[in-house]
Order: C-alpha cells, then structure tokens, then sequence
C-alpha cells in the first residue's frame, strides 16, 4: 500500500475508530530474512579455503620447481654472459671489417672504371690500324684462294682459305666486318655444294693398273714356230741337206699361204704380238691417267674407251682382273673431271670496299685532327 492510498484512507478509518484505534492500526515494517546471507558468508568461506588450499598445497611446488628453473636459467645465463659479450666483441670487429672490405671494393671500382676508360681510349686510338691489319690478311687470303681455283681448281684448299679468312675476322670481333663475314659464308657454301671427283684415288689406280699389264691374261696364242722366215735367212751349203728344202719352200712361200682352220678367230697367231699389244694398253693407260691428271674429260673417255675395246679384243674377260678393269673404267666415263666451280670474286670486293672505306675514314680522321 503507498503512502497516497493510506492518506486517502485515513479520514474514514478516523471517524468510525477514534485516536486509539488510529494508533493500534499503524503498520509496521517488514522483517528481512537472514538466509541467502548466511548461505553467500558460507560460499565464500568455501572458495576461501579451497583458494588456501590450492595455494598452499598445489600452487606452491609448482611455484617451486619453477623458481629452480628459473635460478638455473639464471646460472646459464651467467655462464653465457662472457660468451656474448666475446661474441658482441667479435661482431664489432667483423662490422669494422666489412666496412673497409666495402670500402676497398668501392675504391677498386672506381679504378676499375678509371681502367676501362683508358683501355677504350687506347682502343678507340688503334682500333683503324688493327681494323687495317686484319683486313689486309683477310685479303691476301682470299687472293690465295682465287689463285688456287684459277690454277689448279683446287676446291679444298680454297675452302680452307676462305675459313682461315673468316677465323681470322672473327678474332677481331668487330661489328664493321659481319658484312664480309656473310659474303665468306655465301661463298664458302657454294664451293662446298661442289661434287669433286677423286682426281688423285683414279689417278693412282691406273697407275696400279699399268704396272699389272704384264701380269693380265691374253687370250690363247698359236703356237706356230715361224721356220720359213728363219730357213730364208739360213746360207745354203752341201753339207746342208736342207739347203733344197729351204730352196723349194723360198719358191712356195710367196705362193701359199697356209691357216691353221681348227683356230678361233681371238687367237693371236704371232707370239710377239703380245708384247706390242702390252705396250699398247701401257700407252693408252698412262694417257686415260694424264687426262685425269689435267681434267681433260674428252681425252679421257676416249683412252678409257680404246682400253675397253683392246681388253673386249684381246684378253680373257672371263678373268676377275680383266672384268674388274673394265667394270672401273665404264664407270669412270661418266665421272666430270672438270665440274663448275663458283666464283669467289664477290667476298674479294666486299673486302677491298671495306678496306677503302676505312682508309677514307682514317684520313678523314687525320684531317680533322689537323
């Protein structure tokens, strides 16, 4: 009930009761109950103890063992101590070295820099006499190589003309010559694109050849003993009866002719036909390899086809030797003793332009300075 409501109460109560009755009526305060407070006071006495014995009886040997950690952690590191600072004292004095060791490098790049401005001068000072050099050597062998295709068309040794020339450009290692370095290369393709035949491997087996004549088999020769020609020439005396004979066969011989029919036609019937027909292969031989020799292909062909026939004629082609002659030489006709070869001109003008070109610049060059 609010104080409002007993107030507005409180005339009607009054006069049924009198003061008395007032007085007897007045509320009284409410009492509280002691409880929840006894109960809160027991609560905390609890967790009291239980915080005392945790401290007292679980927390302390811990706290224990971890001040013994503790003190031995701090006896190491008293150990130590003098280590670190050993080691602090070192790392100064490696701080200091390096230091200077950055200071030396600085000072060796400036040198270096200082070094490489004096080499670039000096190189730009000689590089048109050492440019002169090379190209006079490029030059002369080029030249070389012109001389041997002329003369003796000797593609190999022009070959390795033309790489000793580009060796040596490369070794100047200057960007001015990469332009008669692919003039080189042009050229060096087109005369290695050239099929050489074996002058020196035909020359060389002909010359074998001549010296196998006398061993090569013929075909069979009659054995005919020519006692005409011989009786002829005999002085006719009495004590030769044959004198009469040889009389009578003088007349006859002029008269008969006499042919063994049983013979084939590739007998030979005089014995000494042998040796001049030797002869002849020798000679026709050495003219197959003179030819060779001088790359002369229609005086080549045309021994090398007299030989053929001789030995289709005269000797046994059944034989290995004989085939294998024949067998070489058909197929040497058709070899090109004398291929195109290419010129090398362009690379020789190509240079001689750039060895004009860096004179100009060099007396240009004079001039100025002048």
């Amino acid at each position: 009930m609010t104080d409002q409501d007993a107030k507005k109460r409180k005339p009607a109560g009054s006069a049924r009761a009198g003061p008395k009755a007032d007085e007897s009526k007045t509320p009284t305060a409410p009492q509280r109950s002691h409880g929840p407070a006894f109960l809160t006071l027991v609560l905390i006495l609890t967790l009291g103890a239980a915080g005392y014995y945790w401290v007292s009886e679980i927390h302390a040997p811990d706290m224990s063992a971890i001040e013994a950690r503790i003190d031995a952690i701090d006896s190491l590191g008293h150990r130590f101590s003098p280590r670190l600072d050993d080691i602090e004292t070192r790392s100064g004095d490696l701080e200091d070295a390096r230091q200077a060791l950055v200071n030396d490098i600085a000072a060796l790049g400036v040198a270096q820099e200082s070094l490489e401005a004096s080499v670039k001068a000096l190189y730009a000072k000689d590089t048109q006499s050492s440019l002169n050099w090379v190209l006079a050597e490029a030059e002369y062998l080029i030249l070389a190589a012109m001389q041997r295709l002329a003369l003796e068309r000797d593609v190999k040794t022009a070959i390795a003309a033309l790489g000793a020339a580009d060796n040596r450009l490369r070794s100047a290692e200057h960007p001015e010559l990469i332009s008669i370095r692919e003039q080189l290369a042009k050229d060096i393709t087109a005369l290695e694109s050239v099929d050489l035949p074996d002058v020196e491997g035909l020359a060389i087996y002909l010359a074998e050849t001549i010296a196998r004549v006398e061993a090569l088999p013929t075909k069979p020769i009659a054995a005919i003993d020519m006692n005409f020609s011989r009786m002829q020439n005999e002085p006719a005396t009495a004590e030769n009866w044959q004198g009469v004979a040889k009389a009578m066969w003088a007349d006859l011989v002029n008269l008969i002719e006499i042919k063994d029919g049983e013979l084939p036609d590739g007998v030979l019937f005089d014995p000494e036909l042998r040796y001049f027909l030797q002869q002849n292969l020798r000679l026709e031989l050495a003219s197959a390899r003179l030819s060779v020799l001088r790359r002369d292909n229609a005086n080549f062909q045309a021994a090398t086809q007299l030989i053929i026939d001789l030995l289709d004629q005269y000797y046994d082609t059944d034989h290995a030797g004989i085939a294998a002659i024949i067998a070489r030489l058909n197929h040497e006709q058709a070899t090109d003793l004398d291929p195109s070869v290419p010129g090398i001109a362009a690379s020789l003008d190509t240079i001689r332009a750039k060895r004009l070109s860096a004179r100009t610049s060099e007396t240009a060059g004079i001039a100025a300075r002048d």
